[in-house]
């Protein structure tokens, strides 16, 4: 009979996927210490708002389960209706009424909250009211909004969400509606009015990445073959009064989750018992508090499994060289444009795009001709054009409008259009908006990193600069321009023009302080989750992901992250596991990738012939040197980053 080993299996936590509520600091996982309490997402446009004034105000719900927060503040998208230094700071005044408890506000151009004090910019048509943590109350809680100056204000509305939490009256406040909002009464949706609160949230969750029980067995590159009996875990974790941590596990047989290779979340209950297909694992604990000022401290998950080694790994195999770096991923799902929608193909054949990148002799050269196209196609840009419209991110539309000066385009329009563009080539792209700027970033496989591309830095019509950055040859996503920022160091950081320099302006590094990145590219195939008029006023959707801000965060948006790999992951990147095989001198391969739109698998062997692979084979060895090297395509035709492994049998 075999023997029953045992053997332990740790991760890393900052390794590890979290929601928006959890934080990972010097490798302890804890609740935040701030929740926002929304019900919109921000989907306003400049001309869905309410006018509050003289008898017209406005009334949000809030429907609470607490009333802990240590510190407690409204949030706003509301703008004065009349501004300059001719008017007076008490003609700009909001009266809230909370819970029948009043707060007097006046308008200050810089927004101070308890998390920190906002400048100018990031302030521009928000307000931040203090309110009094004891006006709260578990259940419903109604604040009432009222002019107090007589110059009125200008409150939005989100029209995609509508919980009839918002309210409109007009005679004062003694009758209300939910149907008839806005002026004109034409909107049905919710006010832009959000609650930032200084309180752990209720529950947050961390999900382990892949753990290969196989691996664990061995210290070694190459697995050997397991049965697994059981596996249990250990937790590491302080639970103060009222704080706990729910564990949850699920296995499967292939390195990454697909419903039809693993199996479903189940709760620990003693030892987990693994289907013999199943090699890898996940766990996922929840962190729970029932009280604002106290949180689990998770300080680490080890996996104890039994099992017994059927097969070890040959001692005459012996891995002698790798390039098979780990998969990076993001702890949110992205929502890619699929390579069916047939407007990418229109997109591509009515605007002769490869013919842009004809002849180009590098990917990254591609990336740059597309940008210099993009931003060539307007003569007009930065106005409103003919029509007067902001239209939305739709790049058939934007190019069609654009070359006959019809509306508007700018720096949205610029980055949005050269993100579809190459996508509609297949190279990945995206959208990454920064303080008063749009741009784009795509994956370059050259340099096997996120790169930011700026189509849209130059409102002159004649000269049409675009640039992206580079610090000492490599180009730059806005991640790391972001760190660079928060670090003060921008030595040996340099724009790049294309074709030509904007004359005396400077680095302009420095706006990525604030920055977020979007959870899709499939616009056009949706253009709804979005702010329809992005960029032509303040920011105000909620439905992006925020790099988390260690000088000024904001208030007002709800998804934030400190985590790298959730706005750097990686892209058309192929990993090789290997294990023993059946037979003495064969290893088993699985492979694992994250390319969007997927084909293919290609695997070339000793520097023979490319040829299409599954993502499971037998590798048959010979005496001497063995290589192996895979590589993802894509249904567009574009091949991934290429890994190799070199095994040497003795």
């Amino acid at each position: 009979m075999m023997t029953v080993n045992s053997f332990r299996a740790a991760v890393n936590l900052e390794d590890c996927t979290y929601d928006h509520f959890v934080e990972v600091r010097q490798g302890q996982a804890r609740l935040k210490n701030r929740l926002l309490v929304s019900d919109d997402i921000g989907a306003i446009t400049s001309r869905t708002f309410e006018i509050v004034r003289d008898n017209t105000c406005a009334k949000k719900t809030f429907l609470l389960g607490f009333a802990d927060a240590r510190q407690v503040e409204l949030v706003l998208r509301i703008e004065p209706l009349v501004s300059g230094e001719t008017v007076s700071e008490t003609d700009r005044t909001l009266i809230f009424e909370i819970n029948g408890q009043r707060v007097v506000h006046i308008y200050k151009p810089e927004n101070k909250s308890f998390q920190h004090t906002i400048d100018t910019y990031w302030s521009s048509g928000w307000e931040v009211i203090t309110l009094p943590p004891k006006a709260l109350k578990a259940g419903l809680n109604d604040v009432i909004i009222r002019d107090g100056g007589g110059c009125g204000w200008k409150l939005f509305i989100d029209t995609m969400r509508h919980h009839k939490r918002s309210a409109k009256s007009v005679d004062g406040g003694r009758t209300w509606t939910t149907e008839r909002l806005g002026l004109n009464d034409f909107c049905i949706g919710e006010y832009v009015v959000r609650l930032n609160l200084h309180r752990h949230p209720p529950e947050g969750v961390i999900v382990s990445p892949s753990i290969d029980l196989a691996m664990a067995a061995d210290g070694g590159h190459i697995a050997p073959r397991l049965n697994v009996k059981s596996v249990c875990f250990e937790q590491e974790v302080t639970r103060p009064a009222g704080a706990g941590v729910m564990l949850e596990w699920r296995s499967g047989s292939t390195p990454s989750y697909r419903p039809e290779t693993w199996g479903y979340w189940q709760y620990t209950d003693g030892p987990a018992c693994i289907p013999k297909s199943h090699r890898f694992i996940q766990w996922k604990a929840t962190l729970t508090t029932a009280h604002g000022r106290v949180t689990p401290v998770l300080r680490g998950i080890t996996v104890d499994i039994s099992a017994q080694v059927t097969r070890k790994v040959n001692t005459d195999l012996h891995l002698s060289e790798t390039r098979n770096p780990p998969i990076v991923r993001s702890s949110f799902p992205f929502a890619h444009q699929l390579a069916d929608e047939p407007r990418l193909a229109m997109l591509r054949e009515r605007w002769r795009l490869d013919h842009v990148i004809k002849d180009a002799d590098r990917e990254f050269d591609k990336f740059l001709r597309l940008k210099r196209w993009t931003r060539q196609q307007w003569e007009d840009g930065w106005t409103r054009g003919d029509l007067e419209w902001v239209p939305p991110w739709d790049a058939g539309v934007v190019l069609e409008l654009a070359g006959r000066k019809l509306s508007l385009g700018m720096c949205t329009h610029y980055a949005s259009t050269f993100v579809q563009c190459c996508l509609s080539l297949g190279l990945q792209a995206r959208v990454c908006i920064t303080t008063a700027h749009c741009v784009a970033e795509i994956w370059s496989n050259e340099y096997e990193k996120w790169v930011m591309m700026d189509p849209g830095c130059d409102a002159d019509d004649g000269r049409k600069a675009t640039r992206h950055f580079e610090r000492n040859g490599i180009p730059l996503s806005a991640h790391e321009l972001h760190l660079a920022g928060v670090a003060d160091n921008f030595e040996d950081i340099k724009a790049v023009w294309d074709p030509e320099p904007i004359t005396g302006m400077g680095l302009d590094a420095d706006r990525y302080y604030q920055f977020c990145t979007t959870f899709r590219n499939n616009f056009l195939t949706s253009l709804y989750p979005e702010e329809p008029e992005h960029g032509a006023v303040s920011y105000t959707y909620d439905g992006h992901l925020w790099c988390e801000s260690a000088t000024m965060p904001l208030p007002q948006f709800s998804m934030t992250s400190s985590r790298p790999a959730d706005f750097d992951w990686s892209v058309n990147r192929t990993h090789i596991s290997l294990q023993q095989g059946s037979e003495p001198h064969s290893v088993a391969v699985l492979l694992d990738t994250e390319t969007p739109n997927f084909e293919t698998y290609l695997v070339q062997i000793d520097n023979r012939e490319w040829k299409l692979a599954e993502e499971r084979f037998v590798w048959k060895l010979s005496k001497g040197e063995n290589s192996l090297r895979v590589k993802s395509r894509n249904r567009f035709g574009v091949e991934g980053i290429e890994s190799r492994v070199v095994i040497e049998l003795a």
